[in-house]
C-alpha cells in the first residue's frame, strides 16, 4: 500500500508466510541501523501451527523509501460463541520517532485492520499505546484478567530500575543488596520447602514433559472448554521449540539495543509439569521462567476441593527451586491460595487488559476464561 501526501510517500510492505525465507536472507534488511524483527522470530513466526502461506506476520512501513516503523502479527485461533474463528494478535508495533505527525503509526495500525478483515486482538500494551486503540474505534473490552505478583525474595535490580529508570545506573548496588537479603531469606525459604516437600511427597509425582501426552490432553480438554483459545498439542511443542527470547549468558556481548522488543536475556526457558496424585493425572501447567520472574502461562486443573492448595504448592516449590524472585500469576483460584501463604515476602495486585475487534461481532466474554499465556503473552 501506498499513500502520498504532498512531499511524503508512506510505503506499508505486507510480509507473509510465502514471504520469510527470502527476508530470512535478505542481507540488506538485517543490517539496517534497527531490527524489524528478530531471525528467530521470524523463523518462530513460520514455524507456527496455524500460520497459512497468505497470512501476514509483519508490517513495514517506509517513509520516502526508508523502513521507520513496522507491526508483528502473531496469527492464533479462538472461540467465539459456538465458532472457532482466526485472529491476528498484534505482537510489536513501532515508529521511528522522527516520523511524528506523519501519521505512519495509524496506517500502519489500519493496513493491519484491513488486510486481516478486522479480525485482529491486543493482549497486553503501553498506555500510549491504548489511546491509539481506543482513538481508532476498531476495538472493545475483551478481558481484565486481576492477578497477583507474589514476592520470593528480594529483587530491587529489577524493581527499582522499572520505577525510577534512573536508578539503571545503580544497578549494581542493588545487586548487591539482593544477594545478601537473599542469603537470610533463603534459610527460611529452604525450611518452608522442605516442610511443603515432605507433606506432598507421599503420593504425588511431577513429569517435566517436553510434549504432551494423551492423559494431559484429556485434561486440557476436560477443564478448559471455557477457555478463549483452545491449545493443541503442536501449540504447545513449537511454542517450547521456537523461542522468540532466546537465552544469551553473555548478554553484554549481543546487540539487543537493535530492537525494541525481547530479543535476548540472560536466562529464558518454558517448563511442562504434569502433576500425578494417587496415579492419577490432576494438573497440568505451563511456566515460563526469565532471569529471576515466573510467569504462570496456562493452568488446567479440575475444580475439586484441595486441588487448588496442590497446584499452588507445586508452583511454589518450582520457583523456590529455581532460585526466582517473583511469581506472575492470573489464575484466580492459584492466586487466592497464594494470599494465603506465608512462604511470600509480600504479593501486590496486577491487571492484564486485552482488547478485540468489533468485527468479531461480540463483546459477552464474561464467561470466557483468559490465559494469561493466550495472545502473543507466552512469548516474551
Amino acid at each position: 500500500m501506498k499513500v502520498q501526501h504532498q512531499q511524503i510517500m508512506i510505503e506499508i510492505k505486507k510480509i507473509k508466510k510465502v514471504d520469510v525465507p527470502g527476508l530470512l536472507h535478505d542481507r540488506e534488511f538485517w543490517t539496517q541501523s534497527f531490527l524489524a524483527i528478530s531471525k528467530h522470530r521470524l523463523s518462530a513466526h513460520y514455524k507456527n501451527p496455524h500460520l497459512q502461506d497468505d497470512d501476514i506476520v509483519l508490517l513495514l512501513a517506509y517513509l520516502n523509501n526508508e523502513l521507520v516503523g513496522y507491526m508483528g502479527l502473531f496469527v492464533d485461533k479462538v472461540n467465539i460463541g459456538q465458532r472457532q474463528m482466526k485472529i491476528g494478535w498484534l505482537s510489536t508495533w513501532w515508529v521511528h520517532p522522527k516520523t511524528k505527525g506523519t501519521g505512519i503509526g495509524r496506517a500502519i495500525l489500519n493496513t493491519m485492520y484491513e488486510a486481516n478483515d478486522g479480525f485482529i486482538g491486543i493482549s497486553q500494551f503501553t498506555p500510549s499505546a491504548k489511546r491509539v486503540y481506543d482513538s481508532s474505534g476498531y476495538f472493545t473490552t475483551l478481558k481484565n484478567n486481576h492477578g497477583l505478583k507474589a514476592v520470593l525474595r528480594s529483587n530491587l535490580t529489577f524493581v527499582l530500575p522499572a520505577l525510577f529508570p534512573k536508578l539503571k545506573k545503580m544497578s549494581g548496588l542493588f545487586n548487591a543488596v539482593d544477594r545478601l537479603a537473599n542469603v537470610f531469606i533463603n534459610l527460611r525459604l529452604e525450611l518452608q520447602r522442605k516442610m511443603m516437600a515432605s507433606r506432598l511427597k507421599k503420593n504425588l509425582v511431577i513429569e517435566y514433559q517436553s510434549a504432551i501426552d494423551s492423559e494431559v490432553r484429556e485434561l486440557i480438554d476436560r477443564t478448559g472448554k471455557n477457555d478463549l483459545s483452545d491449545k493443541s498439542d503442536e501449540f504447545f511443542e513449537w511454542l517450547k521449540a521456537y523461542n522468540w527470547v532466546q537465552a544469551a549468558p553473555l548478554l553484554d556481548f549481543t546487540k539487543k539495543e537493535r530492537y525494541e522488543f525481547s530479543i535476548y536475556d540472560k536466562d529464558f526457558g518454558f517448563s511442562y509439569l504434569k502433576i500425578i496424585q494417587d496415579g492419577k493425572c490432576v494438573g497440568f501447567l505451563v511456566l515460563q521462567r526469565r532471569n529471576y520472574v515466573l510467569k504462570v502461562l496456562f493452568t488446567y486443573f479440575d475444580a475439586v476441593d484441595g486441588h487448588d492448595a496442590l497446584i499452588s504448592d507445586v508452583i511454589k516449590l518450582h520457583a523456590i527451586s529455581q532460585d526466582v524472585r517473583e511469581i506472575i500469576c492470573y489464575d484466580e483460584r492459584i492466586c487466592a491460595e497464594f494470599k494465603k501463604s506465608y512462604v511470600f515476602l509480600y504479593t501486590t495486585k496486577k491487571v492484564k487488559h486485552s482488547i478485540i475487534s468489533k468485527a468479531f461481532g461480540t463483546s459477552g466474554f464474561e464467561s470466557t476464561r483468559m490465559n494469561f499465556g493466550d495472545g502473543d503473552c507466552s512469548f516474551a
